[in-house]
């Protein structure tokens, strides 16, 4: 269930509370198996949601070594849900066709099913229904989704959600913090991309409804290139295939103002995107899955957040930097949908200035360590 869409997620409130809480009120708790040998996991679909998901998932292996893990993904999480560490078997449910869905589930014979989903009352449902011993996930305030857990922890607006992630883990026995770590296979890395200097990887768009109100203007990426251009950088802009005609409006301004740049759109999937990245001497991006990506790979990182709460969805890593509003206008996004009536773009509020700030900051600090 993706949050970005408006439609799916007022089904899932108005449907889905009355459907699941009638459901949770037939069922009795279990007690919880000491021993569980067939673990299912459920993570929040996004592309960054799913790689942050990969801290917990190395969590529950380090609790339960022997454990098979089996993760539930969907056709928006399926291919970053290759790149997470330590899974046994990944499993791809339709998630809007619920009797399959829980066919599916049942057939896997699971002794306990994690459901990471912070919002979605469907996957809170399926978890109730998948036929397994015991049942763990959040209870999150004005939810409403909690009542079918066997188990539940609080899910809190005043944290990364890595954190809340991690609550979930403690309470079945975890004594260290993972950090997230993703898995790339090896491949092919286009020869032109990477070939002539260093590569400053500049990521501009968003996914999901309502992407506009994530977006910097164009014309600030153009500034960015050129207040950080050197005779050894080369800029590449990055985008999946929806994005293609927008990157290359983008690099035709970079070459009409001489700024050396190249297009990678997505093509080969995030993996191929992974494999870039790796090389690259710096990464911005607007607070989307790419941004996490990076992070995670240990890039230099700086986001750019406008209306994402930085605390909330920040980029998790070691050589990461935020960059918010200038004033209070931004961060209002929690779970990812709240923008109510906030209808402009506060991205707006982000300078060149500030960025290249927390670029001077981001490489000073890297040097240091170095």
């Amino acid at each position: 269930m993706k949050r970005g869409k408006a439609s799916n997620r007022l089904l899932d409130f108005y449907l889905g509370i009355p459907v699941l809480n009638l459901l949770a009120s037939f069922r009795r708790r279990a007690p919880y198996p000491k021993q569980p040998e067939r673990i299912g996991i459920f993570l929040n679909p996004a592309l960054g949601d799913t790689l942050l998901g990969s801290a917990s998932i190395l969590d529950v292996r380090n609790i339960f070594p022997h454990a098979k893990l089996i993760l539930f993904a969907t056709s928006a999480n399926a291919a970053a849900a290759k790149l997470l560490p330590e899974i046994d078997e990944i499993t791809l449910i339709p998630i809007t066709r619920p009797i399959k869905c829980i066919q599916i589930l049942r057939r896997c014979r699971l002794d306990l099913m994690l459901d990471f989903t912070s919002w979605q009352r469907i996957t809170a449902a399926y978890t109730l229904l998948s036929g397994a011993r015991f049942t763990a996930g959040f209870e999150r305030k004005k939810q409403y989704r909690h009542r079918g857990y066997d188990k539940t922890v609080a899910h809190l607006s005043d944290c990364h959600e890595i954190e809340n992630q991690r609550r979930l883990t403690t309470w079945l026995g975890a004594s260290t913090k993972c950090a997230p770590r993703l898995v790339i296979p090896a491949g092919p890395v286009p020869g032109e991309i990477l070939a002539g200097g260093k590569l400053i990887v500049l990521h501009a768009w968003p996914s999901g409804a309502l992407s506009s109100l994530r977006e910097w203007p164009e014309e600030r990426w153009v500034e960015l290139a050129k207040r950080l251009m050197s005779p050894e950088r080369i800029f590449l802009l990055t985008g999946s295939p929806a994005d293609e005609p927008r990157c290359h409006a983008v690099f035709e301004r970079f070459v009409a103002q001489g700024i050396p740049a190249r297009v990678l759109i997505g093509h080969d999937g995030i993996a191929g995107v992974a494999r870039v990245l790796q090389r690259a001497e710096l990464l911005i991006s607007v607070n989307t899955g790419i941004m996490h990506l990076g992070a995670i790979l240990g890039v230099p990182t700086v986001a750019l957040n406008g209306p994402t709460s930085a605390h909330r969805w920040g980029p998790v890593g070691t050589n990461v930097a935020n960059v918010s509003t200038s004033d209070a206008s931004g961060g209002f996004l929690d779970l990812g949908f709240e923008f109510r009536d906030r209808n402009h773009n506060v991205m707006v509020k982000i300078s060149v200035d500030a960025v290249v700030r927390a670029v001077q900051e981001l490489s000073s600090n890297h040097q240091k360590r170095a």
